[in-house]
C-alpha cells in the first residue's frame, strides 16, 4: 500500500506512525500516517474480523478522531486493480487536510 501511494506521486507516509494524545501520551501506531495532516491509512486484513481484535479496533477508531486524526480504512478490495479509487480518496483527503502541494487529478 505504501509503495502504491508513493508511486502515485503522493507524499510518502510514515510506516507504523505513532499517534499521541494532546497530553503527549502514545495512543496508537497506525499502519501508515502523515502526522502533519493527521491522516492515517489502516489496512484491515481478515484478522480484524476476530472478536477480540474487532472490539479493540472499534475503540481505537473512536479515540483517533478525538485527537484530530482522520482514518482511512483499506481492505484487499481497495488494493485490487491498481488501487486507483483508493489512491484518489487518499489524494483528496490529504488536500482537504492542507496538503496544498499535491496535484488534485
Amino acid at each position: 500500500m505504501r509503495f502504491r501511494i508513493v508511486m502515485a506521486g503522493l507524499p510518502a507516509p510514515q510506516a507504523q506512525c505513532p499517534v499521541y494524545t494532546g497530553s503527549g501520551q502514545l495512543l496508537a501506531h497506525v499502519d501508515l500516517g502523515w502526522p502533519q495532516w493527521r491522516v492515517a491509512v489502516e489496512y484491515e486484513g481478515r484478522q480484524h474480523a476476530e472478536d477480540g481484535q474487532f472490539g479493540y479496533d472499534v475503540g481505537r477508531y473512536t479515540r483517533l478522531p478525538a485527537e484530530g486524526w482522520l482514518v482511512l480504512r483499506a481492505s484487499r478490495a481497495d488494493l485490487a486493480g491498481g488501487s486507483q479509487r483508493f489512491l484518489a480518496l487518499v489524494r483528496r483527503t490529504l488536500v482537504s487536510r492542507g496538503a496544498s502541494s499535491i496535484d488534485v487529478r
